[in-house]
C-alpha cells in the first residue's frame, strides 16, 4: 500500500468515524428530549394530584 492509498484509506475512515459519531449524538438528543417528556408529564401529574387533593 502506498503512502497515498493509505492517506485516502485513513481519510475515508475517519469520514466513516465521523458518520458514527453524529448517529450518536442523534441518539442521546432524542433520549434527552424523551427522557425530559416523561419527566414532564410526571410533574403534570403530581400538579394534577394535588389540585385533586385541595378541592
Amino acid at each position: 500500500m502506498t503512502r497515498n492509498e493509505m492517506i485516502a484509506a485513513l481519510k475515508a475512515h475517519c469520514k466513516e468515524l465521523d458518520e458514527k459519531k453524529l448517529q450518536f449524538e442523534r441518539m442521546i438528543h432524542a433520549l434527552r428530549l424523551e427522557d425530559d417528556a416523561e419527566n414532564d408529564a410526571a410533574g403534570d401529574d403530581v400538579i394534577a394530584d394535588s389540585e385533586d387533593e385541595e378541592k
